[in-house]
């Protein structure tokens, strides 16, 4: 299979008009010359790698054919990135065979010869290969020889696919201490074992994944040092409570279908999102004081709302940009399956100003209710840290709304009139028009002493122009 040629297209040489009308024939021999002259494998392996960071591992492993020089560089990717469906699709490959027994050896092979640690590594596999026992050759391979830090595995469905394909691991499979974070997609598991002293991992995703209850909390329990967890399981039985007990954890999604009861424990939890419709106030327990009792309002009556709590102030105080920056981009995905929010934020603080925009624009789309929480006096920072890190003062310092977003209720608590961030934002939406049926604002009881300030922000408030005639606007 060729190359892409854009690839290489930025350093070659730059062409010429070498038509016998332009160029006299001595130039002409001597531009022959300079176009035999391979500049490319001069490059350092550095640039070579770049390049080939380009291409899909397949098209990588080929360049290995275009001369010596080349032979050894795609052995030094820090990643490595398989799809078995693609890579039948290479009909001009040496990946062409159709036999998927063959594919998952040339992977193996692939993998072996592949020089030094891997940072990360995706393969997508048909279901055979979690029963033959080769999905557990390849994690031994990456993880004990090739320390990959980041490994992704995907059991795709064939056109032979059927449901139940259960993926056979031996005890202490992902334990490895290079292993940290973890993706498993559309396996079930019928033991925990495989997950075994997994004081490892930091983050675990665990996608479309069935197995007995007690399975998901002995699997959970021994990954004691999680900071972000994503769950979207089923049970092969319905009978039994979902715990999640962690004292590290900043990040829980969770989505299953019915259980008897879920109980989470997570002292540090500041971004939480649920989308289990069965989920009442009666079968569903929070211990997290950084997710504020609010999460429950999601309930209106009988009925619950999808719904994602984020404690901007906690989490902008900790420095943990990775955790916001999977918030607002791989997680943009979950952020649209939901109706309610709630959001916890100091707009004194400009980088949580940011923060809030961020997600804002990432949610997009309908939203039955948002919830805004001001903070005042954050807890989460250590004693005689100051909460303002230069708070925008000037108009063109803040944001607009993102246009496609459209808001059924928004309710904001603690507006104490003198914050001239809170007023800006319940004016925006206001004017813009994302509003479309009420604004409920409870202004703030450590204030008492300024009702005048209160009073003259919602007489402001009132005179607004607004964007949707039907907008009612409430205090309490």
């Amino acid at each position: 299979m060729s190359l892409p040629a854009n690839i290489f297209a930025s350093l070659s040489v730059p062409s010429v008009d070498t038509s016998p009308s332009s160029l006299s024939s001595d130039k002409r021999e001597k531009r022959m010359r300079v176009d035999q002259v391979d500049r490319i494998s001069k490059l350092p392996d550095h640039v070579l790698l770049k390049i080939l960071g380009e291409l899909c591992t397949e098209e990588a492993v080929q360049t290995s054919i275009l001369s010596k020089r080349w032979e050894g560089v795609w052995k030094q990717m820090p990643f490595l990135n398989f799809d078995m469906r693609k890579t039948i699709e290479f009909e001009k490959s040496d990946l062409a065979d159709r036999s998927h027994d063959h594919i998952a050896q040339l992977i193996t092979k692939v993998i072996n010869n592949h020089d030094g640690y891997l940072d990360c590594c995706k393969i997508k596999h048909f279901s055979i290969q979690s029963k033959d026992g080769t999905v557990e050759t390849w994690i031994r391979t990456l993880t004990h020889v090739k320390h990959t830090k980041y490994l992704a595995l995907f059991n795709i469905r064939s056109r032979r696919w059927r449901p139940g394909h259960v993926l056979y691991l031996s005890p202490n499979t992902f334990s490895h201490p290079a292993l940290i974070s973890l993706f498993l997609f559309r396996y079930d598991l019928e033991f925990a074992h495989a997950f075994n002293n997994c004081h490892n991992l930091i983050t675990l995703r665990l996608e479309k994944i069935c197995a007995e209850v007690g399975v998901f909390n002995t699997i959970l329990a021994s990954c004691p040092s999680l900071k972000w967890l994503v769950l979207d399981i089923t049970w092969f039985s319905e009978r039994g409570c979902l715990k999640i007990h962690n004292n590290n954890l900043k990040l829980l999604h969770l989505a299953c279908t019915y259980i008897d009861c879920i109980d989470v424990s997570a002292p540090l939890l500041e971004i939480f999102s649920i989308n289990c419709t069965f989920v009442t106030r009666d079968n569903f327990l929070l211990a997290a004081p950084r997710i504020l009792e609010f999460s429950k309002n999601s309930w209106v009556a009988a009925e619950y709302m999808p719904h994602i709590s984020y404690n901007i102030s906690c989490y902008a105080q900790g420095n943990q940009s990775s955790g916001h920056e999977y918030t607002v981009r791989s997680y943009a995905y979950y952020l649209r399956c939901f109706t309610s929010f709630a959001v916890n934020v100091d707009l004194m603080n400009q980088k949580e100003v940011y923060m809030l925009k961020e997600v804002l624009d990432a949610w997009g789309g309908d939203v039955r209710k948002l919830e805004i929480f001001f903070k005042h006096n954050n807890v989460c920072k250590e004693e005689g840290e100051s909460s303002n890190d230069g708070a925008p003062k000037k108009k063109g310092e803040y944001f607009n709304l993102k246009a496609d977003i459209r808001v059924k209720e928004v309710w904001m608590y603690n507006f104490n009139g003198l914050n001239k961030g809170e007023l800006w934002l319940a004016s925006r939406f206001v004017m813009q028009g994302t509003m479309l049926k009420k604004l409920m604002i409870k202004t703030s009881s450590i204030y008492a002493n300024n009702k005048l300030e209160i009073k003259v922000a919602m007489d402001k408030l009132m005179e607004l122009p607004k964007g949707n005639e039907e907008l009612s606007i409430e205090f309490y």
